[in-house]
């Protein structure tokens, strides 16, 4: 029997779907049905059977309403407000949630050594077998307290290809000016934090992708994770990842970079609440399935030919592997980290000069008493300040770090890339408080790189040479092929305020004065500092016009301060603010940053 398409018609009802809460959808819903089933109840009110079904339909509405408004808003980076949720958008944006950062410097370290007389020469010169090797992981102290430990070796017999010793070699000479002894000064990178070993024993149970979380929290840096059976574990980004670089010394002095397996792997996070870090290792039990695809394997054999035809060849067949890493059992895991930093390990100049611990290897043939007396000769010192330490970066400085990075991808092409990467670095590598790019106007594939940081005080400071490597070499491994950046120093000036107005006769002249400093402060703070921003004289006039009290800003100046003014230090740079201004506005370099050093100093106010 043919169906009714009209009788099906008409017994559709209007509905509304804009109820969005309880009483909106109560009020729709008594509307529907007083229309619909006048005939079946007439009462309605809340406490008849009714009103009963209406408030449970509007409370079941209410709450799907409500939930599904949150799954909404926690899909967006900018409104999403469970920390779980935000860690996922974070871990899935690319980026590494990190703890306190620790701060790098470049310290000197100096040895002195005897002499030997050159048979042909006959030249005083240094016993070169006496030379040793200062072992990394070397542990210095600040005068503050802070250790920082030695990042690599450093080889004080090593020579370039001339036979010129790459330390520094200082000659110490008696009154008769006859040559006693020379003094070797090398650089090495150290990094503040503090060292510890943990063991795990692991059952003989096997699980996929076992977890183990360190103890100690804001961990910069995973150094090495052993177990009892010899095997090293190698840090990777995910465990599909099969291969890592190795550093290999040379013997120029040099590096290269070698890429080995790593069957044994593992990848590490860190929660948001706490900043524990968590190890994850692989889902395989034995090493044999994670053997590399033999290359040879995929080659054409020609049997009685001499042609043959072109074919496509998927390269991610010579990455095939069965298994994602190698999952710890029985056995006893060792696991070395470096944990901690902040602020604080921003040390000044010349306050690491403390030997904690330290390790030599001597060569061969090197006499006892002459080793001992090298060892007593050690001294260290830091020439410039550590930088890049700072706190762990908050949850909201980690959304706002979500939308940014969604984009990056794993090379340097655009601008966002390169500045993306710069502000995502490992944090073992220290912190760029401000970047900024610009082209080079000499080479066009080329691009200059302006960074500033920050000192233990929250000041702006030059970079460290340390910091700046550290940059060139993290970079270095994302950029293309034919770019080149150049890292360079950000210009820092600093300027101070004068301002000229007249008050009313009945305030308080220095609860006024109070106000307009707190007010004109609150203008530059320390987080809208960047690269290029210029200063606009109308946003103090009205920020000091508003005021209560204040009649009228006569004038506001603008000048530079730099060098040492009443105990404070400012930055050496100098500029005429007058060459930057144009209609009121202060527009600097896009490799300068102006800044407000110590506002409490540098905000005048005179009463006309």
């Amino acid at each position: 029997m043919a169906e009714d398409i009209k009788k099906k018609i008409g017994l559709q009802r209007k509905r509304s779907y804009l109820a969005r809460d309880f009483q909106d959808f109560r009020s729709e819903l008594l509307n529907h049905a007083r229309v619909h089933f006048s005939d079946k109840i007439q009462d309605f009110s809340e406490s008849s059977m009714g009103g009963l079904f209406l408030d449970m339909a509007a409370y079941v509405g209410d709450n799907m309403s409500f939930y599904l408004d949150h799954q909404f808003r926690e899909l967006s980076p900018s409104t999403v407000t469970e920390r779980k949720n935000l860690e996922a958008m974070i871990r899935n944006a690319g980026l590494k949630i990190t703890g306190n950062a620790p701060a790098s410097v470049t310290v000197e370290f100096d040895i002195e050594v005897l002499y030997e007389v050159e048979p042909i020469t006959q030249k005083r010169v240094p016993i070169h077998g006496n030379l040793p090797v200062v072992l990394e992981n070397c542990a210095l102290k600040a005068d503050n307290g802070i250790i920082f430990y030695l990042t690599h070796d450093i080889d004080f017999a090593s020579q370039d290809e001339n036979g010129e010793y790459l330390s520094e070699v200082t000659p110490i000479t008696d009154d008769s000016g006859d040559i006693v002894s020379f003094v070797f000064t090398q650089k090495g990178l150290c990094v503040s934090g503090t060292i510890k070993t943990e063991d795990f024993d692991i059952g003989n149970t096997f699980v996929p992708f076992r977890t183990i979380t360190l103890s100690e929290p804001h961990v910069s840096a995973v150094l090495r994770v052993t177990d009892s059976d010899g095997n090293e574990y190698y840090g990777v980004e995910s465990l599909s990842q099969d291969t890592v670089f190795q550093k290999s010394s040379l013997g120029n002095g040099s590096f290269s970079i070698d890429v080995i397996p790593a069957p044994y792997r593992y990848t590490s996070e860190v929660d948001t609440a706490v900043r524990a870090t968590t190890i994850q290792f692989g889902s395989s039990d034995s090493a044999s399935e994670n053997q590399l695809s033999d290359p040879s394997d995929l080659a054409i054999p020609l049997y009685g030919k001499h042609t043959f035809s072109s074919f496509s060849l998927d390269p991610n067949q010579l990455m095939v592997n069965p298994s994602l890493g190698v999952s710890p059992t029985n056995t006893k895991l060792t696991v070395v980290y470096r944990f901690g930093g902040g602020a604080s390990h921003n040390v000044e100049p010349k306050t690491i000069n403390e030997i904690i611990e330290i390790d030599y290897r001597f060569q061969p043939g090197t006499m006892f008493s002459d080793a001992q007396a090298i060892k007593r000769s050690a001294s260290v010192e830091n020439p410039t300040a550590a930088a890049g330490g700072s706190a762990a970066p908050t949850l909201e400085e980690l959304r706002i770090m979500v939308t940014s990075s969604r984009t990056m991808q794993n090379r340097v092409v655009t601008v966002d890339d390169l500045l993306a990467r710069i502000y995502t670095m490992p944090t073992e590598f220290g912190v760029v408080y401000r970047a900024n790019i610009l082209p080079n106007p000499e080479n066009s594939l080329a691009s200059l790189l302006y960074v500033i940081c920050k000192d233990a005080n929250g000041k702006l400071t030059v970079a460290s040479d340390a910091l700046k490597r550290n940059l060139s070499t993290y970079l270095n491994e994302f950029r293309l092929i034919g770019d080149a950046i150049d890292i360079l120093d950000a210009r820092i000036i600093n300027f101070e305020i004068d301002i000229k107005c007249k008050f009313h006769p009945s305030v308080n002249k220095f609860e006024v004065i109070s106000s307009i400093v707190n007010t004109v402060k609150g203008l530059y703070p320390a987080s809208g500092i960047n690269l290029g921003k210029e200063i606009i004289l109308t946003d103090i006039n009205m920020a000091v016009g508003a005021i209560p009290g204040v009649i009228s800003v006569a004038d506001v100046i603008i000048s530079n301060i730099s060098g040492e003014h009443n105990g404070s230090v400012y930055s050496t740079e100098r500029l005429n603010f007058s060459l930057i201004e144009d209609a009121g506005i202060y527009t600097p370099k896009p490799y300068e940053v102006l800044e407000l050093r110590y506002p409490n100093e540098n905000i005048r106010v005179e009463v006309l």
